[in-house]
């Protein structure tokens, strides 16, 4: 039996992974629920499922039924956990995250941020704590899968990641686009933030942060293709320029169950399966350019300013602060002043967390 601990338990991600686990309660010990702020859930939670430990993030809340995040980091430190599931989402969870390394054999994580602001030294603390990162998000996902099982690494040519084109691909955009259209994802149930992102192909530019990083690639060798039924994760190019796509249903199950050595039982039919692949416009999407731009600068600052500034704006608008068609707008008179961004350097977990607040303090 191993064990496991879901890290953001009450959002998205860990709802999913706690109905895998429920499935599959005969494989798992589970050790620990935590969440940011919501304690009434929590509790609800650990009352179902009676988790060994739970805890909240958040300092300010304290409840006589739970301990605190360096409670569970201590106890866990000699006999790590086989499986944590971290679903925190924005870069408030970064410091967690780094956190979590220390205390299990696979840290299966969907918070880009972590990632991209962590980058290398994110890597690093991993190797060096012996944690396997394993990337659930399902592009980066099938990617992982593929490097693992299949190619080596000097064989590819260049990986396309696949987006799903959001509710506005077809169809003209608004400047000021309500919240409830721009929410409404054609295929995936997904957080309104990671909507936002995915309608104005932000989520795709942090994607290819992400790949850079994981995968260590050339700028060169990451491209941006749509396939709008999201059915296509991810397509390898060889070197002898066979292409190969990495089909699964569009469903969050499948990555978790597979990252958890469980079989799932999403089949495709064939039968019916059209796929269209399109390569998106930079003239209407511009985040795309800005993306492609700060991979160009080999900057790993100004990934950091991009996601935390990008961050800041989708707050903005669905909090009714800015309209919809600003949040392009801010974004790229931000980044034609992007070049200051080449005097700071990140080196370590407090440079990465100057620069967070930098970005969180920057006049807009």
């Amino acid at each position: 039996m191993k064990s496991i601990a879901i890290i953001g338990s009450t959002g998205s991600i860990g709802k999913t992974s706690l109905k895998i686990y429920l499935e599959n309660k005969k494989n798992f010990n589970l050790k620990c629920l935590a969440a940011n702020s919501n304690l009434k859930k929590l509790l609800n939670q650990k009352k179902k499922y009676n988790p060994t430990y739970s805890f909240l993030l958040n300092k300010n809340i304290t409840n006589k039924n739970l301990i605190n995040k360096d409670q569970f980091i201590n106890k866990f430190k000699k006999k790590k956990i086989d499986f944590i599931i971290s679903g925190l989402g924005g870069y408030e969870a970064i410091n967690i995250n780094f956190d979590l390394l220390k205390v299990c054999k696979n840290l299966l994580i969907a918070n880009k941020e972590t990632i991209i602001c962590g980058g290398e030294i994110f890597l690093k603390n991993a190797k060096k704590n012996k944690c396997n990162v394993v990337p659930i998000d399902s592009e980066h996902h099938c990617i992982d899968f593929f490097y693992k099982n299949f190619f080596k690494k000097k064989e590819i040519k260049e990986i396309f990641i696949i987006a799903s084109g959001g509710p506005f691909y077809n169809k003209r955009l608004i400047y000021n686009e309500s919240i409830k259209k721009v929410i409404n994802h054609p295929n995936w149930k997904m957080g309104r933030e990671i909507s936002v992102n995915s309608s104005t192909f932000a989520n795709k530019v942090l994607e290819i942060f992400e790949a850079k990083i994981l995968f260590k690639l050339r700028n060169n060798q990451i491209k941006i293709r749509v396939e709008q039924n999201s059915l296509i994760h991810a397509i390898i190019k060889l070197n002898n320029n066979f292409l190969i796509p990495i089909i699964h249903a569009p469903n969050m199950e499948i990555p978790i169950k597979n990252s958890l050595g469980l079989e799932n039982n999403f089949n495709l039919n064939l039968e019916y399966m059209k796929l269209d692949i399109t390569n998106p416009s930079v003239f209407k999407f511009p985040i795309i350019k800005i993306g492609f731009d700060i991979l160009r600068m080999n900057n790993h600052a100004a990934m950091i300013f991009f996601t935390v500034i990008n961050e800041r704006l989708v707050n903005m608008y669905l909090n009714k602060q800015i309209k919809y068609g600003e949040i392009v707008k801010i974004l790229i008179k931000t980044f034609r002043n992007k070049y200051f961004l080449k005097k700071i350097t990140v080196k370590n977990i407090n440079d990465i967390n100057y620069v967070i607040n930098f970005a969180k303090k920057f006049n807009l």
